[in-house]
């Protein structure tokens, strides 16, 4: 019997220069090792506006953290703010970033998470499994 445990993976939000290359490339490698059939840059986009929320509002030690289940990827960013974010009017200073992860995504949301929360979304995928 052969049971599959569910791939997971996390990656420390450093600063918002060089931190944001570094979930990029980190996003790209694992979602590529997992062969997992999501759009990688539809990805890439949802974890840039995500983790810049993360680092410019959320506070503390954020972490992105990526999983893979039933036909879907998981990206979640998590930071030490309860406040959960405020989704602002579309326009020239902004407010396009929970739009975006919204029509790129099958579903997303907010949570509880320790004394923080964990913004995260859902991606279409087929069944993932390290390439080989």
């Amino acid at each position: 019997m052969e049971i599959s445990a569910p791939l997971s993976a996390e990656c420390a939000l450093t600063d918002l220069a060089g931190g944001l290359a570094l979930v990029r490339r980190f996003t790209r490698l694992t979602l590529t090792a997992w062969a997992s059939g999501v759009e990688v840059e539809d990805a890439l986009l949802i974890v840039t506006e995500l983790a810049t929320n993360a680092l410019r509002h959320g506070g503390g030690h954020p972490v992105l953290r990526l999983s893979v289940g039933n036909a879907h990827v998981r990206i979640e960013v998590l930071d030490d703010d309860p406040v959960p974010p405020v989704r602002r009017p579309v326009g020239a200073d902004g407010g396009w970033g929970l739009a975006l992860v919204e029509r790129l995504s099958l579903a997303w949301g907010v949570g509880r998470e320790g004394r923080g929360k964990v913004v995260w979304c859902a991606l279409p995928a087929g069944a993932a499994e390290l390439a080989g």
